[in-house]
């Protein structure tokens, strides 16, 4: 593993300086190699570049200020201000960061606040305040992300869009699989609200409930918890509502469609605008 701490300061000695830290980091890293498997993860080639650094090649914590870049595993980060630890392989970025790159095979171009990646057996991606962007065939805006392996969660988010279902939804806790850039199944709790594909006429479905579970096995969406579906100026309130992306209609148990009637099974397809009771 190569792993440089690059300086832009004028001057020769604190560049030499830092390189004689990483070469005694270069000689310890070695021989952690050769006794731990737990390192196997680690970018072949990491690289940090700032205006101002520090380094303490015992702890191995660092402090960099100023235009700080972070390469590592084809992943590059950018912020002001950047802090780590090369033996615990993590790095923390503060006051604005843009990352963008390939993340575990999927490509990611996200903002944030801050973020704080750990390159580790799972590699892991943090990234906290007004959190914009996409990662695989996902466009995310949220307080919050969290990425481990094939695993996403996200908090407050105001907009999440499926790109492979056309599918866009909210929720204050979403959680979720992403296998090959595709959502493989997803958790919102909390004011959720689903907005379907439009119909040939542009008009969408829009959903309300307390908790959304979707499973692309099954190939639905399953509303549950004081539902509200409204399409076309038709209103269906249920206790639970099934969607399904694939043909773009959705059944409602126990619903009742502009508040009249008896509570029924109802089915809409939207593409036809066909309601059968």
């Amino acid at each position: 593993m190569r792993f440089w701490l690059r300086s832009r300061w004028n001057g020769h000695g604190i560049l030499s300086e830092a390189k004689f830290f990483l070469s005694f980091f270069f000689a310890l890293t070695a021989l952690a190699l050769a006794v731990s498997a737990s390192f196997a993860e680690i970018p072949d080639d990491a690289q940090i570049t700032a205006d101002r650094m520090r380094f303490d090649s015992q702890s191995g914590d660092f402090l960099a200020s100023g235009n700080v870049v972070i390469q590592a595993g084809g992943l590059t980060a950018y912020a002001p201000r950047g802090t780590g630890n090369i033996n615990n392989k993590e790095v923390h970025f503060t006051e604005g960061v843009l990352v963008s790159g390939d993340w575990q095979g999927d490509w990611v171009d996200l903002s944030s606040w801050t973020a704080s990646i750990f390159f580790a057996q799972t590699p892991t991606y943090i990234a906290e305040g007004d959190v914009k962007g996409e990662f695989g065939k996902i466009w995310i805006d949220a307080d919050k992300l969290y990425m481990k392996g094939e695993n996403i969660s996200a908090l407050n988010v105001r907009r999440l869009v499926d790109r492979e279902k056309d599918v866009t939804f909210g929720g204050q806790d979403v959680r979720g699989i992403l296998r090959n850039g595709v959502l493989s199944s997803m958790t919102a709790q909390r004011a959720v609200w689903l907005r379907g594909r439009p119909n040939s006429e542009g008009e969408m479905v829009n959903i309300q409930g307390d908790t959304a579970v979707y499973s692309v096995e099954r190939g639905s969406v399953v509303i549950s918890g004081s539902v509200k579906a409204v399409q076309k100026g038709r209103t269906i309130t249920s206790r639970s509502l099934v969607y399904f992306p694939d043909t773009n209609r959705f059944e409602a148990a126990g619903g009742i469609a502009e508040g009249r009637g008896t509570p029924a099974r109802i089915t809409i397809d939207i593409n036809q605008e066909r309601q059968k009771r």
